[in-house]
C-alpha cells in the first residue's frame, strides 16, 4: 500500500493494485472472493485503459515523424 494509509494505489481501496505489494488480507469466505476479484477486474480494466491511450500517443508520435 503506498501510503500505508489503507486506501491502496490511486485511492481505490486495498487489493485493487497490480498485486506486487505486501497487502495480503486472507479470503476466508466466498463473499470476500468475490469482492476482491471484482476489484482487482476493476483495476486490471483501468490499467488496460491506461496502456491502450499510452500506445495510441505513442503511434500518433510515430507516424507524425
Amino acid at each position: 500500500m503506498p501510503n500505508k494509509d489503507g486506501k491502496g494505489p490511486k485511492t481505490n481501496g486495498p487489493l485493487t493494485g497490480r498485486g506486487c505489494g505486501k497487502c495480503i488480507v486472507p479470503l476466508n469466505t466466498q463473499e470476500q472472493e468475490f469482492t476482491y476479484l471484482e476489484n482487482r477486474q476493476k483495476a486490471l480494466k483501468n490499467e488496460l485503459e491506461q496502456v491502450k491511450t499510452r500506445l495510441k500517443i505513442l503511434d500518433k508520435e510515430k507516424r507524425s515523424k
